[in-house]
């Protein structure tokens, strides 16, 4: 089985995830999709509460798409290449990708053993905008070496990206701007009754 992980702050979980999640399985290339809220940011992002984040995330779960806490039990910081390799043990028999945007294609030569992920699991590039040429970006960062066996791309013209991120939603929040269009029904009402981003 091919199971690929989407590492994320879900602060809060809104319809882009949903997005990814939705094509990478469209893609068939993959068979379960795992949600990791991250703990502790590598690039020391300020998070919301864990709880409230893991709960937002298990608002997406569905068919195929199961919530992690792994990285949030470790109290420690979140490292994709870590996570990976905690859950090979667990999952022995199958092929793990890490999902990224192509947004972080320029910042993924910084994360710890990017090199592994690639060549020891798997990458899928998911198209955040229609502009950029994620083939050719991909390969001015890895120069001679080739992954290509461990890379899927999710170009846009196929699996068409929606561009909507967490701090449009807070500012829109802050402002007292409706978010219906951002995030599921669900993950509104829990924001609301949990007095979150206010």
């Amino acid at each position: 089985m091919n199971i690929a992980v989407l590492g994320a702050s879900f602060d809060p979980a809104h319809n882009g995830h949903l997005t990814i999640v939705k094509n990478v399985l469209k893609s068939q290339k993959v068979h379960r999709i795992i949600l990791m809220p991250v703990n502790i940011h590598p690039f020391a992002k300020r998070l919301t509460e864990a709880r409230h984040r893991l709960a937002m995330a298990k608002l997406l779960k569905g068919k195929n798409i199961k919530v992690s806490n792994l990285e949030l039990e470790k109290k420690s910081t979140s490292y994709s290449i870590d996570t990976l390799r905690i859950l090979q043990q667990k999952y022995p028999k199958d092929k793990l990708y890490w999902i990224v945007g192509s947004d972080y294609l320029k910042s993924f030569t910084k994360w710890k053993d990017w090199q592994k992920i690639i060549s020891d699991f798997g990458l899928i590039i998911v198209a955040r905008n229609t502009q950029i040429n994620i083939s050719k970006e991909f390969k001015k960062i890895i120069n001679t070496q080739d992954f290509s066996k461990n890379i899927i791309i999710l170009h846009a013209k196929k699996f068409p990206p929606i561009n909507i991120s967490s701090s449009q939603i807070k500012q829109k929040i802050k402002k007292g701007q409706s978010i219906k269009n951002l995030v599921p029904e669900r993950i509104e009402n829990y924001i609301i009754q949990n007095k979150l981003y206010s």
